[in-house]
């Protein structure tokens, strides 16, 4: 009986070596074929990247000033437009600020025309003076002309002469006066104009300081958008420092770019201007096309890997399906290379020493045949030499 049984093992151990014999030779072989095509191959560089908005498509708004929010009009999701007022800061001390201005500065204007009406009559009147003290002084002129003429005929004593000459100077003396006058008039009318002019302008300048101040309190939305947070409620107050408070960020959902990041191996072979394509989790099915916009030159480093910062501008529509920080798959088109040899990527394989070879089929038989490869990219691989157009080649079965 143990004779049989042990006869029974040998001949089971038998067929199930040949067995495994078969299905290693079988292994060996490829499973089906194809030809040898020739076509486009693309070269490649796949990356991870987020959407984020464009330089300036993102605006935290905030305060210059301290005070409570009296009113918020928005709250997030809401949409706005350039020059929407958001909010508004109590802003009671700022309004008297610039009444009190106002009123300086009208009382600077008042204080220029009355400037402006005083000076030119009192310089009308002593120029009338002048006029008055040079007939005067032309007439004695003429006395003391007549009078001398006289004195040398014997008609009039020296003393009546003398007394003429002394009124003639005396007048001469009151008419360099009332010049002095008004010369001194005119030059302190200038002066009084140039210091009223200034302090209208300088109570002009503070009046509209006080407006500016003032318009502080009002906040505007300073791009049309979105509002995507909003980080100060109504009735807080806000305490402006340094750093504005920010009460609300806005973001234009119309210009967004994706941001991927680069492998140092694959920096090299991306260029400002190439296509891109970029998939995002919440539409798998959906690619949008887009291009190599920028390489930001400094490196990233995560992992002890580094990275370089590629920004892509979006080429499809996206409104209403894009939205910032959605996660991007990226795929950069980083060459092209038409009518090339192709053949599937699991026809080929590597030896023991490092050699791409394929398996030819001739007739009903297979051939190993060595080649060296170029690009591969989507499941095809480029054939540089060892292949023809239209040979039959094997595909592997892939576990």
């Amino acid at each position: 009986m143990k004779k049989w049984v042990f006869l029974w093992l040998i001949v089971c151990l038998f067929f199930l070596g040949c067995q495994k014999k078969s299905e290693k030779k079988a292994n060996l072989l490829p499973s089906s074929s194809t030809k040898v095509e020739r076509g486009t191959i693309y070269l490649e560089v796949t990356a991870t990247g987020a959407v984020k908005p464009q330089v300036g498509a993102q605006v935290k708004v905030g305060s210059r000033i301290s005070g409570r929010v009296e009113k918020l009009f928005v709250t997030t999701g809401d949409k706005v437009k350039a020059g929407q007022l958001i909010a508004i800061i109590e802003h009671q001390d700022l309004q008297e600020e610039v009444n009190r201005a106002f009123n300086e500065y009208k009382e600077a204007l008042a204080n220029l025309e009355k400037i402006k009406q005083v000076y030119p009559h009192q310089i009308s009147a002593q120029t009338k003076k002048v006029k008055s003290s040079m007939a005067e002084l032309l007439q004695i002129e003429r006395e003391l002309q007549r009078n001398k003429m006289l004195f040398q005929e014997g008609l009039i004593s020296k003393n009546d002469l003398e007394r003429l000459e002394r009124d003639y100077e005396v007048k001469k003396s009151t008419l360099e006066y009332e010049k002095a006058n008004l010369e001194a008039l005119k030059s302190e009318y200038e002066k009084q104009l140039s210091i009223a002019r200034a302090s209208v302008e300088a109570a002009k300048n503070v009046w509209n300081a006080a407006k500016i101040k003032l318009n502080y309190a009002f906040i505007y939305s300073p791009i049309s958008g979105v509002v995507s947070e909003v980080t100060t409620q109504q009735g807080e107050t806000v305490v402006a420092g340094l750093n504005a408070p920010t009460f609300i960020t806005v973001v234009d959902l119309s210009r967004l770019q994706v941001e991927c990041y680069v492998d140092e191996t694959d920096i090299g072979k991306i260029s400002v201007g190439q296509e891109a394509t970029f998939t995002v989790d919440s539409y798998p099915n959906k690619v949008f096309r887009a291009k190599v916009k920028k390489i930001y030159p400094g490196a990233i480093i995560k992992n002890n890997v580094v990275f370089y910062d590629v920004v892509l501008e979006i080429l499809d529509p996206y409104e209403n399906l894009l939205r910032p920080e959605m996660t991007a798959q990226v795929n950069i088109i980083a060459g092209k290379k038409e009518n090339v040899l192709l053949v599937p990527s699991k026809a080929v394989k590597i030896d023991p020493q490092g050699n791409y070879f394929v398996m030819v089929k001739k007739g009903d038989k297979w051939e190993k045949r060595l080649i060296k490869i170029g690009w591969e990219s989507k499941g095809k691989i480029e054939v540089v030499e060892g292949l023809k157009e239209g040979e039959e080649v094997g595909l592997w079965e892939t576990k």
